[in-house]
């Protein structure tokens, strides 16, 4: 066990669906005399944005994160690699050679906790023990987490072709979804058996792979490897919070919710600062779920953000920043660089950049270079703010 890494591994979903036109007309209309009351002079700019996302807020209690607006998702058990998956699939006509051949079709980068999970070597469980691949456990983990969370069943009938049924009453009818909730969040071996009961299949064909963050060595004490996927929905569903690990729900845009960032009024981590930006280059649900589909084949990298302090906050470097070192510190063994300049001196100093500034409890991407794995650069959303000193 001498090998194994200080963290363990995790999966998240950002879950987008696409707004009716009668959602659209009257968020707008709302925002227009919202702005229009504020400021009578100046005229409301118009966001038509045509999709929602689900953000969850953890609770207070939390260990990691706590009060934090996130993505659904959380902890890869080893029960998500259990081979008892491979009866749910074949209940639905996906044989174990198609399961096993999942992830084959990426033809790009793979990080290690699909190549090496930490999960499995932890449990100590083999090849011989007949475990998922990593790209469909790590998918059931996303799912198994956002329904113990949320009660979102991001399911499918593969054999009916209908995906995406997640307000599918006539699935559901009869059965105690909160009970599940909590006996899957205390044994989550019991999901095959829910699945099997139900009648229902796991959809890890609408997550789609986004990137892989792994917790820098200098925030907290619980270091955490996840996988962000992408799924686009055509109908919101229903939520039914836990209540333990999350408290409230925003459905939102990506540029409301950093706004809302932006002044201070929620809390957001600096990887789902970084993937908001990221989509803010959509307006249009199409669009996100086009690219989502077509860019999951082309991989994705690890990121370890490296974190520097300056006079007036923080920079969280990344990969393909000019200042990003050529080996970093993975395992945290020593403490980053302090400097006396100030963040926006640092930016001035640099062309190249590929990374997030962090005043206080606000952080604002900026990215100059052309990321990887034919993704998107974050758009950098900074309205005025004051300052103050880096919580990193």
């Amino acid at each position: 066990m001498e090998n194994i890494p200080p963290w363990r591994e995790a999966s998240s979903v950002m879950i987008v669906v696409r707004t009716t036109l009668q959602e659209l007309v009257g968020n707008n209309l709302a925002s227009m005399m919202n702005r229009a009351r504020s400021s009578p002079r100046q005229l409301p700019s118009k966001n038509h944005c045509d999709y929602r996302l689900l953000m969850v807020k953890r609770s207070s209690l939390s260990s990691f994160m706590a009060n934090a607006y996130v993505f659904p998702g959380g902890l890869v058990e080893v029960q998500d690699y259990s081979p008892r998956w491979y009866d749910v699939f074949a209940a639905h006509g996906v044989d174990r050679s198609e399961v096993q051949a999942f992830g084959k079709r990426v033809t790009g980068p793979r990080p290690a906790m699909i190549t090496e999970s930490v999960t499995l070597s932890c449990a100590g469980v083999t090849e011989g023990q007949d475990p998922l691949p990593s790209d469909v456990a790590l998918r059931i983990a996303a799912i198994r987490e956002t329904f113990e969370e949320t009660g979102v069943l991001l399911m499918t009938r593969p054999l009916e072709q209908q995906k995406h049924q997640i307000g599918n009453g006539s699935w559901y009818s009869g059965v105690d979804l909160v009970a599940w909730q909590e006996r899957i969040r205390k044994d989550p071996l019991l999901f095959p058996d829910f699945c099997l009961e139900l009648g229902v299949c796991p959809d890890i064909w609408s997550l789609h792979e986004w990137w892989d963050w792994l917790t820098p060595t200098s925030v907290g004490h619980r270091r955490y490897d996840t996988m962000f996927y992408v799924c686009c929905l055509e109908k919101q569903p229903e939520v039914v919070l836990d209540q333990t690990e999350v408290i409230t729900l925003k459905w939102c845009t990506p540029e409301e919710m950093l706004e809302e960032h932006s002044t201070n009024s929620v809390f957001l981590a600096p990887p789902q600062v970084y993937e908001l930006s990221r989509l803010i280059h959509f307006n249009s649900f199409q669009a996100l779920r086009t690219f989502a589909r077509d860019r999951g084949d082309k991989g994705v990298e690890r990121w370890l953000p490296v974190i520097i302090t300056c006079s007036d906050g923080a920079i969280s470097l990344l990969p393909g920043d000019e200042m990003y070192p050529r080996k970093p510190d993975y395992l945290g063994k020593s403490p980053g660089p302090d400097y006396s300049v100030g963040v926006d001196e640092m930016r001035s100093r640099q062309s190249g950049l590929h990374r997030m500034e962090v005043r206080g409890p606000i952080c604002t991407a900026f990215c100059s270079i052309s990321p990887p794995c034919g993704h998107l650069q974050p758009l950098t959303y900074q309205p005025d703010r004051p300052r103050a000193q880096s919580y990193l």
